[in-house]
């Protein structure tokens, strides 16, 4: 399996040659590159009391707020870019984020490498490490400072995490009514890990394909997403296949046969932003498959409300979201076959999430670039995937309350 810091450097290379050969290219005409550099950043504060249990913001994080004493984990990181323009049409971009991982580091990680081609004011191409569509207010679920809410809603977007691919993108852009409308389609390979169960869980390279469709005007953004993500050879339950195609019950050897190794994982969403004077609210919506054994459906939603008074600008927030097994997935094996059943049970229940959130909360725009946000949330959950014990297990039948403060900015 190739490492994420040779796929990164030799993506990071390819891209360095490209913009070295857009650069030679500029410096034929009148033009020369313009550079610019920033960089944004989150310290963030959170506490529960619920003690042996620890809250994650998105299943990228291998930990996050732990009950019963303040932490600065869940929501701190850090992240740099260089941009550069060679001449009217070719730009390049550069981002490295350094946030809590998969494996509990700190390590940075480069989240967009790119260059970029502008044929003209209507179309744009892009090729390198690019992001997905999912955020109506910003490119990135790590620059805070973007986001009304301290963290882009967990429910909805904690669980598709997924949003980073090496490929290509097309947009283009037309007038509609009093608004822009702009079709945005792309394709590569999947990026991204995963803690689950407490292990790390890196998938297999997939095919990731999707659309976004935006219509935007002053004050009203409408926006309607999908993409689909294929995997044809991930083996990570193959294990336990194998071990329950050689049991000697029938039920468990066609529960064996149940497992593939190649599986789709599709999301499609419809969202809003609106704003009006000091008032905004913005919803997203969203349904999500997962093909493989036992076939898991389910969708999500969340709603935030806002009213800017001055420079505070306080919220409230909803977001809920039901995933759950869809086909017979019923085994009962006899004791001396515990932990095979043990092993089946936690492979058909692994992406279960049932969770829904209140919380209320203020922005305080204190300076420029320079956001201080401080929210509670009530979370209940009967199960969840992103609420889990000292184990990396999923919590059952739970209630909380998180208290969080962060100090956003941008440079």
């Amino acid at each position: 399996m190739k490492t994420r810091h040779s796929t990164t450097l030799r993506l990071l290379a390819i891209l360095l040659t490209l913009t070295a050969s857009s650069a030679a290219c500029a410096e034929a005409g009148t033009q020369e590159p313009i550079w610019r550099f920033g960089g944004f950043g989150t310290l963030g504060a959170g506490y529960h009391g619920s003690d042996g249990l620890t809250y994650r913001r998105d299943l990228e994080q291998a930990g996050g707020h732990d009950g019963g004493r303040l932490g600065f984990r869940g929501d701190s990181r850090i992240g740099v870019q260089a941009s550069a323009s060679f001449d009217a049409r070719w730009s390049a971009q550069i981002q490295s984020v350094s946030r809590l991982d998969s494996e509990g580091k700190w390590t940075p990680q480069l989240s967009w490498t790119f260059l970029r081609y502008t044929p003209s004011d209507t179309l744009d191409m892009r090729i390198g490490r690019l992001g997905v569509d999912l955020y109506l207010d910003g490119d990135s679920r790590h620059v805070g400072y973007a986001f009304t809410t301290v963290r882009p809603a967990p429910e909805v977007l904690g669980v598709v995490t997924q949003d980073l691919f090496d490929g290509v993108d097309v947009t283009a852009r037309h007038p509609a009514g009093a608004g822009l409308l702009s079709l945005r389609l792309y394709g590569g390979r999947s990026r991204g890990d995963l803690s689950l169960y407490g292990s790390q869980y890196r998938p297999p390279d997939a095919r990731r394909l999707g659309a976004t469709l935006d219509w935007v005007s002053e004050g009203l953004t409408l926006r309607a997403a999908w993409g689909d993500t294929y995997t044809s050879q991930d083996t990570v339950l193959q294990p336990l296949a194998s071990a329950l195609l050689s049991a000697p019950f029938p039920l468990a050897r066609a529960r064996g046969a149940q497992f593939d190794t190649s599986h789709h994982l599709t999301f499609a969403g419809l969202g809003f932003l609106y704003e009006q004077g000091p008032f905004s609210a913005q919803g997203m919506f969203s349904w999500s498959r997962f093909s493989q054994f036992p076939t898991y459906r389910g969708q999500g939603a969340n709603v935030t409300l806002a009213y800017r008074v001055g420079a505070f600008k306080p919220y409230l927030t909803y977001s809920n979201i039901s995933f759950d097994p869809k086909e017979p997935r019923d085994l009962s094996l006899p004791a001396p076959y515990a932990a095979l059943q043990s092993a089946y049970d936690r492979a058909v229940d692994r992406l279960t999430m049932n969770q829904r959130s209140i919380g209320v909360g203020v922005r305080y725009d204190f300076a420029r670039d320079y956001a201080l946000k401080f929210q509670v949330d009530r979370i209940n959950a009967a199960e969840s995937i992103l609420i889990i014990d000292s184990r990396g297990m999923p919590a059952r039948d739970v209630g909380m309350t998180l208290y969080s403060i962060t100090l956003d900015f941008v440079f």
